[in-house]
Order: structure tokens, then C-alpha cells, then sequence
């Protein structure tokens, strides 16, 4: 995966990987990472055992986006279950938020040289519907499936929902939001 990443910045944003920090994990230690490292001239700096301050440009970013998710979590009233999803969609949200740091522009915006479009940004956990192709030939089937609107996929256009029927998540264009209902009860 570590890999990937560094070809990837390569190939999308036209920039070498130099340094890369981090813990102990044996996924970076490993005998054919430090072939990688020294093979593209990377700088592969970790830790101390047991130190996250020495990290803590991450911890407070991993801080950050846990606050965010949680919030997401909490507002939307949905289950413990639903954590990684509101994980990836804070990550999702921060990355399109104006930063002080950044003078006032989006992490989005510093790497892609452009705005980003907020056109799509729906309320998180809230109700929505979304179209079911009938496969059979009954003219008074459901043409919609309830669902809940649970993120942003990567790479695609279209929102990520959570099928309250089938309990699977998917992926859909053609999606109807009733932001203002949330389906579960109140966890708080």
C-alpha cells in the first residue's frame, strides 16, 4: 500500500516521496521496505517505543478527525457500528475546509490547485431514497429503497447510503435526500 502511495504522488502530483516517518511497525521495518526506501532514496525515519509526542503533527490530525467523526457519529444518532464511515467522511469534510494554516484555503485546494465544489455535501446520517431498477415486471413494486446517507466514495460520483433493508452500504447516482430525518434514535 505504502508502495502505491509513493507512486501515486509520483504520477498525480509530479512529486518524490522523501521522507517517510514512522512507528515501529514491522509493515515498515520489513527487509523488502528498506530495499524500497533505498532503492527510490527515501529517507525512512521512526519513533521511540511508546512516544506518540514525537508524532505529533499526526496525533493531533488522528485527534482531529476522530473529534469530527464523533460528531458526525452523535448528531446522526447512528451506532457504533458506523464508525469507520464516519471516519472516512470527516477525513472527507476536513479536507474541504478552509484552514488558517493554509491562509485560508482547503487542503483540497493546496493540492489540486482548485476550489473544491460543495454542490454534493449532503447531512450526514440523514434519510434518503434512492432508485431500484424493478427486476421483475410487477408495475406496483417499490421503485426506491430507504436508506441512510453514510459518505463519499472514493473516486466516483455519487453518495454512499446504507440499504436499511438489505443492512449493506452501497454506492448511487440517483439518490432523493430528506435531510432534515435521522432514523435512529437518539443515542445520547
Amino acid at each position: 500500500m505504502l508502495r502505491d502511495f509513493v507512486v501515486m504522488v509520483k504520477t498525480q502530483f509530479g512529486k518524490d516521496v522523501k521522507v517517510i516517518r514512522s512507528d515501529n511497525g514491522q509493515e515498515f521495518l520489513s527487509g523488502p521496505m528498506q530495499h524500497f526506501y533505498k532503492q527510490r532514496g527515501i529517507l525512512h525515519q521512526t519513533s521511540c517505543i511508546d512516544t506518540p509526542q514525537q508524532n505529533g503533527r499526526v496525533e493531533r490530525k488522528h485527534r482531529h478527525i476522530l473529534n469530527v467523526a464523533r460528531a458526525l457519529r452523535f448528531q446522526a444518532h447512528l451506532p457504533l457500528d458506523f464508525w469507520g464511515e464516519c471516519a472516512l467522511t470527516a477525513a472527507y469534510l476536513i479536507n474541504r475546509t478552509p484552514s488558517k494554516i493554509l491562509n485560508g484555503k482547503t487542503p483540497y485546494e493546496v493540492l489540486f490547485n482548485t476550489k473544491p465544489s460543495y454542490d454534493h455535501i449532503k447531512i450526514f446520517g440523514s434519510l434518503c431514497f434512492t432508485h431500484c431498477k424493478s427486476r421483475t415486471n410487477d408495475k406496483f413494486a417499490s421503485h426506491s429503497q430507504k436508506c441512510i446517507f453514510v459518505g463519499y466514495p472514493y473516486a466516483k460520483k455519487g453518495w454512499k447510503v446504507y440499504d436499511l433493508e438489505t443492512n449493506e452500504i452501497f454506492i448511487s447516482r440517483d439518490v432523493i435526500f430528506h435531510e432534515q430525518y435521522f432514523l435512529f434514535p437518539s443515542i445520547i
